[in-house]
């Protein structure tokens, strides 16, 4: 790749044009070539960039370094895998014969998907290390089970920096306000490493084919966790996405965003659009910001009415809990009278007529107790 193709492609991202990344970029399609190398773990992107990125954005700078990287054939790209898988085997069946449990080594809710094969890699590199620090291997068991973490790191690390761009492409159809970008772009490269688990060449697929939904399934899951603070069904977001995609692009064909419209749009029913537009949306915080230099958030521009003291509602309630207490150390008639009088069991205040009927007691009787059981407060209250 040419210097001067390397920026103008750079340049056309960071100017957020919807323009692919490159012709080269797989989407769904099996037979395109993989993306370009870069890597998803910290330790593998520190240290990469030139003096010269140290000016830019920490998006700039992995786009940079990203760019950088080399592209694999598809026949490098099954031989990975296989070499990937081939090692995994091998580091299992050693760590197996060494005590180590093999369902201590299986991916977090493998077994909750039926599947048999996926071991989470990173357990596998730490029971290795682990193994080799214990220094309770032979030496020539010890040196081969160097060799094969050397090379099962490698190819794993290989893998993984050949698909981040498709990472960035599948990013690019989720941008949210709500999440910043290079954060969605992590949360890819996380579904993209539970792909690399979980491939298996022998099937016939493309990896690439395979890890789309893996990284759309999590760039999804971190958009679901930080929408709301009241979570909704996945599939009730899923329809309030396609709604909102549907206003715009109704209003842009010069139409009315009508219920109506808006069903035939998006294939839903119109009782389950009216009754989706009905939801409360999304919360937001009272201290964010309204103005670019942070000087103001909404809080200042709320209505006063709809403010409230903290430190009075605390010292409301720490004083309502310390009546409930002094209340119920009353007898029990002085209790009922004084209940029944401030409303204490229902919302409506009863006169000393109707709470001496109830408790079969003249009216001065029950204005005595009243009065007995002001006095008990009192002093409980000194």
């Amino acid at each position: 790749m040419s210097r001067e193709n390397f920026y103008s492609r750079d340049d056309a991202w960071l100017k957020d044009t919807d323009e692919p990344l490159s012709a080269d970029l797989p989407a769904e399609d099996s037979e395109s070539t993989p993306p370009t190398e870069a890597s998803a773990e910290p330790e593998d992107l520190g240290g990469s960039t030139e003096t010269g990125d140290s000016g830019g954005t920490p998006m700039q700078n992995y786009l940079k370094h990203l760019y950088r990287l080399d592209l694999l054939t598809p026949e490098d790209e099954h031989t990975t895998t296989c070499m990937l898988r081939e090692l995994e085997d091998k580091l299992i069946a050693l760590l197996n014969r060494r005590g180590v449990p093999l369902v201590e080594l299986r991916s977090e809710g493998v077994e909750q998907r039926g599947s048999t094969g996926a071991y989470d890699h990173g357990l596998i590199i730490a029971r290795a290390e682990a193994l080799l620090a214990s220094d309770t291997l032979p030496k020539r068991e010890r040196s081969s089970l160097q060799s094969l973490l050397r090379r099962f790191r490698a190819s794993r690390k290989k893998l993984i920096q050949c698909n981040l761009r498709l990472v960035i492409a599948i990013a690019k159809r989720f941008r949210n306000p709500s999440v910043p970008f290079i954060d969605l772009i992590q949360e890819g490269n996380v579904g993209l490493m539970k792909a690399i688990e979980r491939f298996k060449p022998q099937m016939g697929y493309r990896f690439s084919t395979y890890a789309y939904w893996w990284i759309q399934q999590e760039i999804q899951l971190a958009l679901r966790r930080s929408d709301d603070l009241v979570r909704q069904p996945a599939n009730v977001q899923d329809d309030l996405r396609a709604i909102y995609r549907a206003i715009s692009e109704v209003r842009a064909g010069g139409l009315p965003a009508s219920d109506e419209n808006l069903a035939q749009h998006t294939g839903l029913d119109l009782e389950r659009v009216q009754s989706l537009l009905k939801l409360p949306g999304p919360t937001s915080s009272l201290d964010e910001p309204v103005a670019d230099d942070q000087s103001s958030t909404r809080l200042d521009y709320a209505p006063a009415d709809d403010l409230y003291n903290t430190d009075e509602l605390v010292t409301n309630e720490e004083l309502a809990q310390r009546l409930r207490e002094a209340v119920e150390r009353l007898p029990a008639r002085q209790r009922t009278v004084l209940c029944l009088r401030y409303g204490l069991i229902s919302d409506r205040d009863c006169s000393f007529r109707v709470i001496g009927e109830q408790l079969g007691l003249s009216q001065e009787r029950a204005r005595q107790l009243h009065s007995d059981a002001l006095r008990q407060l009192k002093r409980q209250w000194r």
